[in-house]
């Protein structure tokens, strides 16, 4: 006579399970298979910001940061970390897309010249993962040249894509009128090439401390970030591409 052997139910599943078949509960369901462990988001490998430079005494400046693997969801975010003389301090960021962000570097950053590096942080950092970390990008604060104007504040600061002419108040430091030696505001959308393609502006002085500069309509149409700056030297000489003392600058939002 045989003898027969009682195989338990969870050993039968397990077996079938391991075959590839879809063993089935006496309930009539297909159990659900093990979930496979959460893993870590993709961390941007490479980015670049702009711009990347300030004149120490700058105000906050808006970087913009072009990459890939970027994330934007409640729990699953991308974060700049701005890094200097080993303190670590996170950045306001916004997520505009996969590809770009931008962050603002607070002016209590920008007071002193120093060699800082920007990171990312991809992650929850409510979760149990470990945050993701991204190569450096360096952002070098430097210090005014002597004889430097400064500008401590602008008003307005921004102004919607297709403003007729906008006259701004500029308040600062160091603002000269001489035959020639005139302090003249410059508008820049190439803050990594300084003495690229600057436009500069219809200027009048008030005072050492203020100016009043007209942005004319023309630059206003389109979305766009811009340096305000101002250069004091000769003008004819500011007008050729002559590089003179520059102040620290400030961003100009011209938006949707």
């Amino acid at each position: 006579m045989t003898k027969q052997v009682l195989v338990p139910f969870s050993v039968l599943l397990l077996a079938l399970w391991g075959c590839g078949s879809p063993a089935v509960r006496p309930d009539g369901r297909t159990p659900t298979p093990p979930s496979s462990p959460t893993t870590p988001p993709s961390s941007p490998n490479s980015f670049s910001i702009s711009p990347t430079s300030a004149v120490a005494g700058s105000l906050d400046v808006l970087l913009t940061i072009t990459g890939s693997n970027f994330l934007g969801r409640p729990h699953n975010f991308s974060q700049a970390v701005w890094s200097s003389n080993g303190s670590d301090t996170g950045l306001a960021t916004t997520f505009l897309s996969s590809t770009q962000l931008t962050a603002i570097v607070p002016a209590d950053l920008l007071i002193s010249p120093v060699s800082a590096q920007v990171f990312l942080l991809t992650g929850d950092r409510m979760g149990d993962l470990p945050l993701q970390k991204s190569g450096p990008a360096g952002f070098s604060v430097t210090a005014l040249p002597v004889g430097a104007a400064t500008i401590t504040s602008i008003s307005p600061e921004s102004a919607p894509a297709g403003s007729s002419d906008v006259t701004v108040t500029i308040d600062g430091s160091n603002f000269d009128q001489q035959r020639f030696h005139n302090s003249i505001v410059g508008w820049s959308t190439t803050p990594n090439d300084p003495h690229c393609c600057n436009t500069w502006l219809e200027t009048t002085f008030v005072s050492s401390t203020q100016l009043i500069a007209v942005i004319p309509a023309v630059l206003l149409q389109s979305p766009v970030t811009a340096q305000v700056f101002v250069e004091t030297g000769d003008p004819q000489g500011i007008g050729d591409g002559v590089s003179y003392p520059r102040s620290n600058s400030v961003t100009f939002a011209v938006g949707p």
